[in-house]
């Protein structure tokens, strides 16, 4: 670059310095007002303004809002923004929702939300910023590694290698002071072009982060307090310079201004002024926190202004009760002659005293010798000083919407039904400020996950997670060993099926990575920031389980006579699961819902029992003819067996009858009892099979007619 073309972009760099800085200085002559009333506000709630006898209403309603308005961790809530099939997206879902659990399970998150309604609260307007913090790790011999305040490396790599891995990655939220923040001008949120951080930097860490060059001419000093009259209770090795960090939304670039510089600075990893994080609303922290709504102006309004003239008149009411209860006092004029009855007042418990004009008590009596100062007049205008104070207060909690049941201050006598009408007169009063925080929290949930969505890797959301989703290469093995079960022709497991159809870790991330499609396919939501009593939850809990199982009892008719569609019932249940927010579980259950079966007909079971029986009867008569033919068919078999047999007989004892006449005849004798024998045996067969198909006339099963039939043949 010649020397002509540095001059240029040197006097440009200057211009666009001094056009930041002038910026800053208009953003600042701006809320001018609004930080010495924030500075008065918060030194009245601290009690740093030791007035004598002031009622600190401040501090009271404070602290009585703030329970009320957020007192537990919120609970992240993310689904899929469309209730269709869609496995990715909630895998996706559920990856994001465990990984903001964990991240809102810390304490940091939730003490930045707190300090964040203090702020809001005190000075009209509270903030945080969220952070990726990475801790790097380099794979060869490097310098070790500092993470600046942006979790950024600055560390330099030495020649070994200038290799780095992330060992460790997290999402951080920050409270940002009110003091430390600054926005450019504009109507609405929507409108505001820039917003800005202050730092207080230790000359090491900004040399780490611009370059000690860059810094030639910045002074590092005790930090001073804003009131410019003593130092912050810091050691002398704790000198600091201001930097400011603009987020940039018209540009799209961060930087960072330092009054002592003529030029804007950038960080030593980023010279051109990228954002290190991606956010769909270029700025790293929601909306700020805003308890008093301010159409058509971003200035805060600061919640006290509203009822600072009731608090005054309320320290007014309480320094006049002071003053007369210090005049309320026990004091008397006595007879100068009897200076025994100074002595008596000032005695103590079962103390005498001695006297010496005796005759003078006894004449003219102790109430003619002292004269008590009347305090009645005192006491009654004390009383209605007390009862103007608690007028005031009650004014005060009208304007600020804390009811008496919120101080628990009820009447004993009062109903349960006037009680709940406070109360929800006061949730009524109250729900605008805790849907602003729900937003708040949302908003911060919403970042959070955008920049774990970005920034973690696949081992950080398995570790946090502990979800069982395969990566692409297990995948495709597994889908190798289905295709080979496929051609074997064995049956593969159900879990390797199912295993198949689930997304891998590539697929999820990649939805992530993608800003649109992320925000297109998935919401991420919160639960109610305000913790609700255990009889109220049971309650809700109860009239919810009986609402289903009346809409339920109620369709379930409809379902069976076919007026109404199983698809239908089944989303009108769902509205109700959803709207109570149930959580995924519960509704995934019930998306398996189907219809309902018919209960069974007494007449069409008998029916049915009549129709087999007949059916029995006819099975029954055709086995028992088929039975008869058969045995007829048997017993001709065997009498033809019978006859070849006795043929042979005779013609081997007629070829015999010659030689062996004895024993032919012995022989005829013994053949004819064994036919006699065997006849017997038959027509005794006969007759058992004959009374066997009589049988299955009568209503009989078929295997016990078989049964019978064989045990008779044997």
């Amino acid at each position: 670059m010649t020397a002509a073309a540095q001059s240029v972009a040197s006097d440009v760099a200057k211009t666009d310095a001094r056009k930041w800085k002038k910026e800053l200085s208009l953003a600042t002559k701006r809320e001018k007002d609004w930080y010495k009333e924030s500075e008065k506000i918060v030194k009245r709630y601290r009690g740093e303004e030791k007035k004598r006898n002031r009622y600190n209403v401040l501090w009271a309603t404070t602290e009585t809002l703030r329970p009320a308005i957020y007192n537990s961790k919120p609970n992240p809530d993310v689904r899929r923004r469309f209730r269709d099939s869609d496995p990715v997206g909630k895998a996706v879902s559920e990856a994001l929702e465990r990984s903001l659990f964990v991240l809102f399970d810390a304490d940091e998150p939730d003490a930045a939300v707190k300090n964040d309604l203090l702020d809001s609260l005190l000075c009209g307007r509270g903030v945080s910023r969220v952070r990726y913090i990475p801790k790097i790790k380099p794979t060869g011999e490097t310098t070790p590694p500092k993470d600046d305040e942006d979790g950024i490396d600055t560390s330099e790599p030495n020649e070994a290698s200038d290799d780095y891995e992330v060992e460790d990655e997290k999402s951080a939220i920050e409270h940002v002071d009110w003091r430390d923040y600054r926005e450019g001008y504009g109507r609405t949120w929507e409108e505001v072009p820039w917003v800005a951080f202050r730092h207080k930097l230790i000359r090491k860490d900004a040399e780490e982060k611009f370059g000690a060059e860059a810094l030639a001419g910045v002074q590092f000093a005790v930090p001073e307090s804003e009131d410019k009259h003593k130092h912050e209770d810091v050691g002398e090795t704790a000198k600091v310079a201001e930097f400011w960090e603009f987020w940039d939304k018209l540009s799209e670039r961060v930087f960072f201004t330092q009054d002592s510089l003529e030029t804007c600075l950038y960080p030593v990893d980023n010279p051109d002024g990228e954002p290190p994080l991606d956010f769909e609303g270029f700025f790293p922290c929601p909306e700020p926190l805003a308890m008093v709504e301010n159409t058509g102006s971003r200035l805060p309004i600061p919640p006290f202004t509203l009822y600072e003239n009731q608090a005054n008149e309320l320290d007014k009411i309480s320094v006049r009760i002071d003053r007369i209860v210090n005049v309320c006092r026990l004091r008397a004029v006595y007879d100068a002659r009897i200076p025994e009855l100074g002595d008596l007042v000032s005695a103590d418990d079962n103390e005498m005293v001695p006297i010496q004009n005796a005759q003078a008590w006894t004449d003219r009596g102790l109430d003619a010798a002292i004269t008590w100062i009347p305090i009645e007049k005192l006491q009654a205008v004390l009383v209605a000083l007390y009862d103007a104070r608690e007028r005031q207060k009650a004014i005060i909690d009208e304007l600020t919407g804390v009811s008496d049941i919120v101080r628990g201050a009820t009447d004993p006598n009062e109903t349960a039904s006037a009680q709940n009408l406070k109360a929800n007169y006061h949730s009524i009063r109250l729900s605008r400020m805790q849907r602003e925080a729900q937003r708040y929290v949302k908003q911060l949930m919403r970042l959070a996950s955008q920049v774990m969505s970005s920034k973690f890797s696949m081992q950080t959301f398995m570790a946090m997670t502990d979800l069982k989703f395969p990566t692409a290469q297990q995948k495709a093995l597994m889908q190798q060993q289905l295709q080979q079960s496929q051609q074997t022709g064995q049956p593969p497991p159900p879990n390797l099926q199912i295993a198949v159809q689930t997304p891998t870790w590539e697929d999820i991330l990649g939805l992530m990575h993608s800003s649109a499609l992320r925000q297109f396919r998935v919401d991420v939501e919160t639960d109610s920031t305000i913790a609700q009593t255990l009889d109220g939850d049971m309650t809700g809990l109860s009239n919810l389980l009986k609402a289903i199982s009346q809409v339920i009892t109620e369709m379930a008719p409809l379902v069976m006579q076919g007026a109404l569609p199983v698809d239908a019932a089944k989303e009108i249940v769902m509205a109700v699961i959803r709207r109570a927010k149930l959580g995924n579980a519960v509704e995934d259950a019930f998306d398996k819902m189907q219809a309902p079966r018919p209960p069974p007909d007494p007449n069409a079971a008998k029916a049915q029992a009549e129709i087999q029986k007949s059916q029995a009867d006819a099975q029954g008569k055709v086995q028992a003819v088929q039975a008869k033919a058969e045995a007829d068919i048997h017993v001709a078999q065997i009498k033809a067996q019978l006859d070849a047999y006795v043929a042979d007989q005779q013609q081997k004892a007629q070829a015999q009858q010659n030689a062996q006449e004895q024993a032919l005849e012995a022989q005829r004798t013994a053949h004819k009892e064994a036919f006699d024998t065997m006849q017997a045996k038959l027509d005794a067969f006969v007759k058992i099979l004959v009374a066997t198909i009589n049988a299955t006339k009568q209503p009989d099963t078929t295997s016990a007619v078989a049964d019978r039939t064989v045990s008779g043949m044997q």
